[in-house]
């Protein structure tokens, strides 16, 4: 049953991973969430904040995957709706 405990937290990483992912392309658009997470890790590193330099890596890692896919701005979606590569927070 260990094992299951192992691969809930894995689970729950790779969905905040996602999330954050999701959360920087929906203030930032693609640009500026890719320069947003490469931040973090920078000033995560700096602080020898490892696990944390970790997570935005990873975060980093899926913009980068993003910006270099055939994906368009009309295949981006969450559950509240599409999300624009080029969308700036409104208000």
């Amino acid at each position: 049953m260990a094992g299951s405990g192992i691969k809930q937290a894995r689970d729950l990483e790779i969905m905040d991973t996602d999330a954050m992912t999701v959360a920087l392309l929906r203030e930032y658009g693609l640009p500026g969430a890719r320069e947003r997470a490469r931040h973090h890790v920078g000033r995560c590193v700096e602080a020898g904040l490892v696990d944390d330099a970790a997570f935005w890596m990873r975060v980093s890692n899926q913009l980068e995957n993003l910006a270099s896919s055939d994906y368009g701005p009309g295949n981006l979606f969450t559950p509240s709706g599409q999300i624009s590569p080029t969308a700036t927070r409104l208000g």
